[in-house]
């Protein structure tokens, strides 16, 4: 046996120490047996036990707020108007609604670290939501105003915000501001008062309006006694959120809001500059003491502390569990607990009509990784596992021997193919086995299952082929040869993504970063470069990948055309979002889409060779040739029809 033969075996030895070390610590192995893996935990007896946990730890969230009910529809309608009104800042170009955003896809914030004021300066603190801010034990991150009431009267008046003089000033402004006959809506509103027009009622109705920013979710239907109403991921994050202890501070109707706590418990944060409730009670003890955040709509939120200077989910449950838990958690912590912060979302902004699809076969469900068989056989097939879901560490750069490096990014299989390749419409690998060898058009022949993963190992990987002997492919193979073992053929969704109608129109990349701040950028960053945890150091995945750069898809890869990655976005985000539950459009997964694919990422040589057959090559495809006259930039960006009729008109 020589040399080389001895260190192929020797790799591929540690590659299967490594592999199965990786899959049981995800599963939470301990004294050699393996827990139940998280996304599968929810039977229908351990999803009840947790509705009696929720209810208990969170309760109801009441159907208004303290003080709602004094508040007349008529001040409510007035504090709406005042809410938007940008005459009573001082240059006439600034309202509350610019730092707490309440347009179709805000959740009461703007998204940004810091809020310009009406003479674009920025203060030290993140804006917070204004959603639910009235079930708050007080107002500010520090607390400093106890009510609504008394919060609204600092913005007018703090030469950051609005800038205005005085109370007086705001009141004299709005009696001369010709946007709204406000004279006669403040006699409806305080009809009582002789001269209504006064800086205590400006505030009283905005905060009026404010009691009916009530923000409601699927967690919501599931406390109230839907066990259905979140997914098995979304059901084991809330485990997870349990019992590591994020609910000593973040509990109530709220998650949160309804306590004060220092800002590193264990472990300092790194911004030593805003002392926090100090500076209200001059008491040495609240130094670092801030009000703990609701977590309501945390996923729409980004970015997150006081400062704003923590970019994404990910990134502020790892600093939490380093700071007040003194624990560094898992990848597989991180991303659960991220899981159930989405179901957190307000219906209204993160729901659209629940789809019609209907679900796989009845009594039929895709295999879980803990019925992975024990001996040979199971031990390739964990390691194929470990292979598409640790594939930086594995097959990557993250591997010291440049023989093993086949992946060229940051990304795992994973990434894509959701839950493990186990999702309905999340790119699955069930039933995949049965669908090759089928005829490709990007080669122009028929194709194996293993040409397939090459395919995306060269693109969505940006890396290089693996042999079809070498045991990585064949681990990957048996995985996904196990998972498509005895499905039905009637399995809906078990491959692809979950259907999908482009807009008849170009997409608005414009658009499309406005909705990416708020539904992505909580998981992959304002700059797209997602989170590494503070556990995986450099070698380890990304709890959330990098969407472009060098660490991200080549030009050449699936997710590169529009079409592809809208339907891939509608059916699974934000963060894995059921099918049955959309958070988005189709008109905003395109938008988005759209946006996501108009950074720079690596390029693929040779890409002119694709599709011998033009007439074969799909209509989003972002590069030339093609058999039509539209040019690349509809090709890449859309409307789609045209190109479809044409292509329709010649057949």
């Amino acid at each position: 046996m020589n040399v080389q033969t001895l260190t192929r075996l020797a790799l591929t030895a540690a590659l299967m120490l490594a592999a199965s070390a990786i899959y049981a610590k995800s599963l939470g192995t301990t004294n050699g047996l393996a827990a139940v893996e998280p996304s599968s935990i929810s039977t229908n007896q351990n999803a009840s036990i947790l509705l009696r946990q929720a209810r208990a730890i969170f309760g109801h969230l009441p159907s208004s707020m303290p003080g709602s009910d004094a508040d007349t529809p008529e001040m409510v309608s007035l504090g709406k108007i005042l809410f938007f009104e940008k005459g009573m800042s001082i240059n006439k170009q600034q309202s509350c609604n610019d730092c707490h955003g309440l347009g179709s896809a805000q959740a009461g914030v703007d998204n940004n670290p810091t809020s310009p004021g009406a003479l674009n300066k920025f203060g030290d603190r993140n804006a917070p939501t204004v959603l639910n801010a009235g079930f708050h034990i007080a107002q500010f991150v520090d607390g400093r105003a106890a009510s609504l009431e008394e919060q609204a009267k600092g913005p007018p008046l703090n030469p950051i915000e609005m800038g205005m003089e005085s109370a007086q000033d705001v009141e004299d402004r709005v009696k001369k501001l010709a946007t709204h006959d406000y004279a006669a809506l403040f006699n409806r509103a305080f009809p009582e008062q002789p001269s209504p027009i006064s800086f205590d009622n400006i505030v009283d109705a905005i905060a009026a309006f404010e009691r009916t920013l009530i923000s409601r979710s699927r967690f919501d239907e599931f406390v109230e006694g839907d066990e259905q109403a979140l997914s098995d991921q979304e059901k084991a994050g809330l485990s997870q959120f349990i019992n590591v202890g994020c609910v000593q501070c973040h509990n109530g109707p709220l998650l949160g809001g309804m306590m004060y706590q220092k800002a590193g418990k264990f472990k300092a944060y790194v911004n030593r500059k805003d002392l926090g409730r100090y500076d209200v009670t001059g008491r040495e003890e609240d130094k670092f003491v801030f009000k703990v955040p609701q977590l309501r709509n945390a996923a729409l939120t980004a970015p997150y502390f006081h400062d704003g200077n923590v970019k994404t989910l990910a990134e502020a449950i790892d600093l939490m569990g380093v700071m007040q838990l003194d624990e560094e958690l898992t990848d597989e912590q991180i991303r659960s607990i991220m899981h159930f912060l989405t179901a957190l979302s307000d219906e209204n902004l993160a729901a659209v009509h629940p789809s019609k699809i209907r679900t796989v076969a009845k009594g039929w469900s895709p295999r879980r990784l803990e019925d992975i068989p024990e001996g040979k056989s199971g031990d390739q097939i964990r390691m194929g596992l470990s292979l598409v879901s640790n594939s930086y560490r594995l097959i990557g750069h993250g591997v010291n021997e440049p023989e093993m490096q086949f992946s060229g990014n940051k990304l795992s299989c994973t990434n894509c193919h959701q839950n493990e390749g186990r999702k309905q419409f999340g790119l699955s690998w069930v039933g995949v086995t049965s669908r090759y060898p089928q005829f490709r058009g990007r080669s122009g022949k028929v194709g194996t299952l293993q040409d397939r993963v090459n395919g995306c190992m060269e693109r969505s990987m940006n890396g290089k082929a693996l042999p079809d002997e070498s045991p990585q492919m064949q681990a990957i193979i048996a995985y996904m040869t196990w998972l498509s073992e005895d499905v039905p053929a009637n399995v809906i969704g078990a491959s692809g993504s979950s259907p999908f109608t482009p807009p008849d129109r170009k997409a608005d990349i414009i658009g499309g970063q406005s909705l990416y701040q708020t539904y992505c950028s909580s998981c992959h960053g304002s700059d797209g470069e997602g989170y590494r945890s503070i556990a995986a150091g450099n070698i380890g995945v990304f709890v959330a990948p990098p969407l472009w750069g060098k660490n991200s898809y080549n030009n050449g890869a699936g997710m590169n055309r529009l079409l592809t990655i809208a339907a891939f976005l509608k059916g699974n985000m934000p963060l894995g979002t059921p099918y049955q539950h959309p958070a988005l459009t189709d008109a905003q997964a395109y938008d988005i889409g759209a946006y996501v694919n108009s950074h720079p990422r690596p390029h693929l040589a040779g890409l002119e060779k694709d599709y011998p057959d033009l007439n074969k090559k799909p209509v989003d495809a972002p590069y030339g040739p093609y058999a039509d006259e539209f040019n690349q930039e509809q090709h890449k960006y859309g409307p789609y029809a045209p190109i479809m009729r044409a292509r329709a008109g010649r057949k």
